[in-house]
């Protein structure tokens, strides 16, 4: 028998046996709902009706959760972007490999319209409260760590963003935290190499900033307890498939303040702790959540031992860290994220006088959040 004939086809055989394999493999495995490394949940079975068929729907939520559950989609996710490193396309993804084991979002584009509503919107309801309000915008992982970027990669808008700020904002202080940012690169570790965040080090620069803009004092770097904690993979570790990637320390800096911390979402029952820390995150891949236990629509955080009085931050996740450090000073904080804050914030104020209101914000955010739009 000559073998020699087939060998032609059996590409194409191998081919439809791979995807009858991938085909039965996908209609009899586990659903899974969960991704640990991308950390989101998962597209489930599509609803098949006769409707959905005719509007597209079904046909949407197949292709969206062929996509989620194809067996061993980890695997494939991390083959596709190493493949890209290796071939010369590691600029053009949205996460570039960098030096220095650094995985950074690549810049977002710059939407005008979204940064001029935000602060716009920022700027009027300072000047409605009528008390003294500062912005605080922290600059990207890619500005402030340009010199592990890839040769080629695009460009950064936070110094054309802080100069925007500067034009718009008429009732808002502009706290420049660049300097301080990029100083500290030079001392320490101002980034996570996996996450987007700051780390402690670089909120610790970030707190002592704002309190020197106010003119009022801060603990020394000697006056906090560091605990350093292995294995942290952040948000962009999960969304890189760079899953050879060597993991972060997460550090834990407790200055020993007795803090009353009080977790508020909606209709449901208030979480109240007796620390600024929650260490029951530290056991899971993304432990940045031990910082305030993560997000929240508002947080309140009572230390009747401070000297300072009541604080408003308007914030995204870049307060979680940023807040403890915060603590040490200030009677009240209350911290509004305006992505799950749907409640009338003027009315909270009047209820819940407050002597200054702080806006903190990465800039990415700024650029792309429309959350703003239920400030009232």
């Amino acid at each position: 028998m000559n073998l020699k004939k087939y060998y032609p086809v059996l590409p194409a055989v191998f081919f439809v046996v791979f995807l009858a394999v991938m085909a039965l493999l996908l209609l009899f495995s586990p659903v899974r709902e969960y991704s640990e490394n991308e950390k989101r949940y998962l597209a489930g079975r599509p609803e098949v009706s006769v409707s959905g068929i005719l509007e597209g729907e079904t046909q949407e939520q197949l292709e969206k959760f062929t996509a989620d559950q194809v067996p061993g989609r980890d695997f494939f996710v991390g083959v596709n972007a190493y493949w890209n490193l290796l071939t010369g396309r590691n600029g053009a993804q949205d996460i570039y490999h960098c030096d220095e084991g650094y995985l950074i979002n690549a810049p977002k584009a710059l939407d005008e319209k979204i940064f001029t509503d935000n602060l716009t919107r920022f700027d009027q309801f300072a000047a409605q409260l009528g008390v003294p309000a500062n912005l605080i915008m922290v600059p990207s992982t890619g500005y402030l760590m340009e010199e592990v970027l890839p040769a080629f990669h695009g460009e950064y808008d936070d110094d054309l963003l802080y100069e925007k700020a500067g034009q718009l904002l008429q009732h808002i202080g502009l706290v420049d935290v660049r300097s301080a940012l990029k100083e500290g690169v030079q001392t320490g570790q101002v980034c996570y190499r996996t996450d987007h965040h700051l780390t402690s080090y670089g909120n610790y620069l970030l707190y002592r900033t704002y309190q020197i803009s106010q003119g009022n004092p801060y603990l020394s770097r000697d006056a906090y307890e560091v605990a350093s904690y292995d294995g942290f993979y952040g948000t962009t570790w999960s969304g890189s498939g760079y899953w050879f990637t060597k993991p972060d320390q997460v550090e834990v800096w407790d200055s020993g303040v007795q803090a009353t911390v009080t977790l508020t979402d909606g209709g449901a029952a208030p979480i109240v702790s007796d620390s600024l820390f929650f260490p029951s995150h530290l056991e899971e891949m993304d432990k940045y959540p031990v910082f305030l236990d993560g997000n929240h629509s508002l947080s309140t955080i009572q230390n009747p031992n401070a000297e300072g009085g009541t604080l408003l931050v308007i914030r995204d996740s870049y307060a979680h860290c940023f807040s403890t450090f915060l603590a040490a000073n200030y009677k009240t904080i209350y911290l509004v994220d305006l992505r799950y804050y749907r409640d009338n914030l003027s009315q909270f104020v009047t209820e819940h006088p407050v002597d200054k209101v702080l806006y903190l914000y990465g800039v990415d955010n700024l650029v792309s959040d429309t959350n703003s739009a239920w400030l009232k």
